[in-house]
């Protein structure tokens, strides 16, 4: 049972599963989105060529993808307090034995697989399923500042990662992440998680007149099989593997694109930072206005940030001056990177329920693939033609499809049992 402070209504237990979840993420995803960071550094260090050097996250995200319908069942089966505590041990020892690799096969096992599969035990699918079961009518605003934790954890991993291969090496960056990970979120997620408001005695949004529904709290809902049936599973789908993408390409190649140009890592690695905090803006911004206005008209002017992003980035290469990187810095993690509360609301709202985990778990295969596919393929267009720019003009047409995506899939009916 909870406390009675939680019990009276003083303190919804939901916000502290969001506070928890927001630590999570930002340790876990801002490590996962400092990539670009030890890309360069260890590029520099061995020598290896770009593509293969990418293909070690992409192998990453291949993992994820293989394992993240895996990782949404166990999540619905164990629920949060065995999942996560067991994703962080994970990673932990991931991180320690990549500190040791000496060929770049190792770190194909070690970060791309053992990590990989951490990343999906700890990451989007289970807490994207596990966050809206707290809340209905608050659903918007606690998945932005839950998903917040990413942005965050982007700029300060990011920026620690830099000092820290600064003055240790990249090696050694790689072991203190790793304990960190395992000393901070084992005790946290073991003692402050709970399965569902139902599991205390609570309902949604700490409503009375919120129903809890059967299974600890989640309504039945669409089965996976039947979710596969509704036209909004497939959009989403397509969605989120654009956003994959798109995301995933950036986090490998944007800080060494930077430091191409001209700039410094130390600065490269704080733009880089930044495009995560103006993505914890934009959800914060995006969830909470979807809930008062509606998905659409957000969309669109998510859509429309994303593509000016691009296209101020593609125009820096052309000029030595830093104003184009810095509003690509502000419209690109505004908007594109602000999309994400859309997507999870959109989920949810279709098909919440006991399978939610698995649903998102099987709908996030499509985002390994696209985060697979798109560092992988940037790299091996750098490598052939010597620039980033096909890329970038390719980034425009994820950021169409996803947009375009998402709104046909918010405007669709609603899931029925």
């Amino acid at each position: 049972m909870p406390p009675r402070f939680f019990r009276s209504g003083e303190i919804y237990y939901g916000w502290v599963i969001v506070a928890v979840v927001f630590i999570t993420l930002f340790l876990v995803l801002g490590f996962r989105f400092s990539f670009g960071v030890f890309y360069v550094a260890i590029l520099d260090d061995t020598g290896w060529q770009r593509g293969e050097t990418a293909a070690i996250f992409s192998t990453a995200m291949i993992t994820y993808a293989l394992t993240s319908l895996l990782s949404g069942a166990l999540f619905d089966w164990f629920g949060p307090r065995v999942l996560f505590p067991a994703g962080a041990l994970v990673l932990g020892v991931g991180l320690l034995l990549c500190g040791t690799i000496q060929r770049i096969w190792e770190l194909y096992l070690y970060y791309g697989v053992i990590v990989g599969v951490a990343f999906s035990m700890l990451g989007f699918i289970p807490h994207m399923a596990f966050v809206p079961r707290w809340f209905v009518k608050r659903r918007g605003l606690a998945t932005a500042i839950a998903l917040s934790g990413v942005g965050l954890g982007s700029l300060g991993m990011a920026v620690f990662s830099e000092k820290m291969i600064e003055w240790l090496g990249w090696r050694t960056t790689l072991w203190v992440i790793g304990v960190i990970a395992m000393v901070v979120l084992i005790p946290l997620t073991a003692i402050f998680h709970r399965k569902s408001p139902a599991a205390m005695g609570l309902f949604p949004d700490g409503l009375p007149g919120h129903p809890q529904g059967g299974n600890d709290g989640a309504p039945t809902g669409l089965n996976i099989l039947a979710a596969f049936r509704h036209p909004a599973f497939w959009l989403l789908f397509l969605v989120v593997t654009m956003v994959g993408v798109g995301n995933m390409t950036l986090v490998v190649h944007q800080t060494r694109l930077l430091v191409d140009m001209g700039h410094s890592l130390t600065l490269a690695a704080t733009l880089f930072g930044m495009t995560g905090l103006m993505r914890s803006v934009g959800g914060l911004i995006w969830g909470p206005l979807s809930d008062r206005i509606g998905r659409g008209p957000c969309i669109a002017m998510i859509t429309l940030c994303g593509g000016i992003g691009i296209s101020l980035l593609l125009y820096a290469q052309q000029t030595p001056n830093l104003w184009p990187v810095f509003g690509f810095v502000l419209f690109w993690g505004i908007g594109f990177y602000g999309m994400t509360p859309i997507y999870v609301t959109t989920v949810a709202s279709h098909f919440q329920g006991k399978h939610l985990g698995k649903i998102i778990g099987f709908l996030d295969q499509g985002f390994g693939i696209g985060s697979a596919a798109g560092p992988f393929l940037a790299g091996l267009a750098f490598d052939r033609f010597g620039t980033y720019e096909p890329s970038l003009w390719g980034l425009l047409g994820v950021v169409a499809i996803s947009g375009l995506g998402l709104w046909a899939a918010s405007s669709w009916p609603a899931a029925a049992d």
